[in-house]
């Protein structure tokens, strides 16, 4: 189900501002998703989050703006058709007090879905999930990992085109996080279901999502540049350096400096020192690997945090893993000063 116009908007919200007791909790000029990609929205508590998917499931009436869908603007005519597109899964899933099987068909049955065809669906919704065998168990005997997977087989059986997930590993055992972290690549990637989810965890943004949009106060704002580091400039005869408190790293310029940050991909990494022109080398251990597509995040800690962006080849070539003593190299013009 991939879209025959690229440049158009799968799903999109124009002017979205939305205001509770007269208080403004969203206020978004632009904001538009891509048919078959998945995206992460990041915030705290009360950055308007659930807010804005609650109006782009058109569950929510923003105070002004307009949503559009596949280009066509979402208006009091064809809210009810488009709404039945869209599904939104909630934190909390609310699951009827009968079987898997009975929870899972219940949507086919409001659209009047009957015999094999229904049948069919519900057991590869399942089989989606993770959950083959689990029809005839009740609902209330599912711990709330599984009982968020019967959610999304529920979702899932009547074909949404766009779904919307509102935390949905918040409440969940750590095994249950990766499956559902799983389920829902393998739904873009096999459905080209246009997925949007929630989270605290920037890790698990970067694990799962195409595109990370971070709110904060009911706006979109720029992401944080990564390995971005306060502290001040100080000079001596080689030339300028900056002092994090715990670092020194040498500077492209002898102007005064109050931040620095490195792109992560600008970092090398090596099992020894390398031996280059470049001024900035550290030691460090990695914390964390996270494999991302054809790109691997490695969290390393070198007095300073570091986010480091390599390949699947190189990880493999020098075998790295979590633990292991590596050196950050990078020259003084991959330093961006402010």
């Amino acid at each position: 189900m991939k879209s025959d116009s690229p440049l158009r908007a799968h799903l999109e919200g124009r002017g979205l501002r939305h205001l509770y007791c007269q208080k403004e909790v969203l206020d978004i000029p632009r904001i538009s998703f891509q048919e078959g990609k998945i995206y992460a929205l990041v915030g705290p508590n009360g950055s308007g989050k659930t807010t804005l998917m609650l109006i782009l499931s058109l569950l929510l009436l923003p105070t002004t703006g307009r949503v559009y869908y596949r280009g066509m603007e979402v208006t009091d005519a064809n809210r009810r058709s488009l709404r039945g597109k869209i599904t939104m899964l909630f934190q909390d899933p609310l699951l009827f007090h009968t079987s898997v099987r009975g929870n899972v068909e219940y949507g086919l049955k409001i659209r009047r879905i009957e015999g094999m065809e229904r049948r069919r669906r519900v057991s590869e919704s399942l089989s989606m999930v993770g959950l083959e065998g689990f029809g005839e168990r009740r609902a209330q005997e599912l711990s709330s990992g599984e009982a968020q997977r019967v959610a999304i087989a529920r979702a899932v059986a009547i074909r949404p085109e766009v779904l919307l997930l509102d935390e949905p590993t918040a409440n969940v055992d750590e095994a249950n996080v990766r499956i559902l972290e799983g389920i829902i690549r393998s739904l873009s990637r096999d459905l080209g279901t246009t997925i949007v989810f929630s989270t605290h965890d920037r890790n698990q943004a970067y694990r799962v999502a195409d595109e990370i949009i971070t709110l904060m106060e009911g706006s979109i704002i720029p992401f944080r540049p990564e390995n971005l580091f306060q502290g001040k400039s100080v000079k001596d005869a080689d030339g300028t350096w900056f002092d994090t408190g715990r670092i020194k790293i040498f500077l492209p310029t002898r102007e005064q400096v109050r931040a620095i940050h490195i792109d992560p991909r600008d970092i090398l990494v090596s099992l020894t020192p390398f031996s280059s022109s470049a001024r900035n080398c550290l030691e460090g251990i990695i914390e964390s690997i996270i494999a991302n597509g054809d790109w691997v995040r490695l969290q390393i800690q070198a007095q300073e945090t570091f986010q480091v962006l390599i390949t699947q080849k190189s990880l493999h070539e020098m075998g790295l893993n979590v633990g292991m003593r590596v050196y950050l190299t990078f020259k003084s013009s991959a330093v961006q000063v402010y």
